[in-house]
């Protein structure tokens, strides 16, 4: 049996670290989840992740720092349900697909839903800071409707806004499914959001490839 490699003081502090951050974004999430995001204090999360308040200060700045790393933890649980559908024979049964897997993704961390769905200032930095990496997130997604649109399986349109369109009507549906109802009728938000998307996608009869995104 091979022997666990041994590592070196830096590697165990980077390991010590991100265990702790860990620790602090678990106790945020328990906090936002029961008191809302105005009604939490730093404090509260400290004493919640049993550190001292100075210490949470090591690793996040403000309570608004601690909300956009749980925000973009739910951001990378959806791109990973994306990436987790690679595209299939036709654009509709992609887009069923992966809205199924993004609903799962959600059901699975509704309170991570329900903290995310607050709106911060939209002209902090922060808040930029997590427009930009949502761009980042869609690059992938709309590379592929602007090859898909240039095989013909998709309509013709803006790759950039349809992405952005798209992600939009998602979180609308996640946020009716999850944060104002409980759940209960998830698979009829997540059933008509995906032909929603499906059905704007389809090219329209009459134009090169039409026939190509089947059903």
């Amino acid at each position: 049996m091979a022997a666990a490699p041994v590592l070196d003081r830096g590697q165990r502090a980077e390991l010590a670290k991100a265990a702790r951050r860990e620790e602090i974004l678990a106790a945020a999430r328990r906090v936002f989840a029961t008191r809302g995001f105005r009604g939490t204090t730093i404090a509260d999360i400290a004493e919640e992740a049993g550190i001292a308040l100075g210490t949470i200060y090591l690793y996040y700045p403000s309570k608004e720092a601690v909300f956009a790393a749980l925000n973009q933890r739910l951001a990378e649980l959806i791109a990973g349900a994306v990436r987790a559908v690679p595209p299939q024979a036709s654009m509709d049964e992609t887009v069923r697909r992966r809205v199924r897997e993004i609903f799962a993704a959600c059901s699975a961390n509704r309170d991570l839903v329900r903290i995310a769905v607050i709106n911060l200032d939209p002209d902090t930095e922060l808040t930029r800071g997590m427009q930009a990496a949502a761009e980042v997130r869609n690059r992938p997604v709309a590379r592929e409707l602007a090859a898909a649109v240039e095989r013909g399986q998709v309509r013709p349109c803006d790759p950039v806004v349809t992405t952005r369109l798209i992600e939009g009507i998602v979180s609308i549906a996640v946020y009716q499914a999850f944060v104002l109802t409980g759940g209960e009728d998830a698979d009829t938000y997540r059933d008509t959001c995906a032909e929603m998307i499906a059905a704007y996608l389809r090219p329209v009869a009459g134009t090169p490839g039409a026939g190509a995104s089947g059903r």
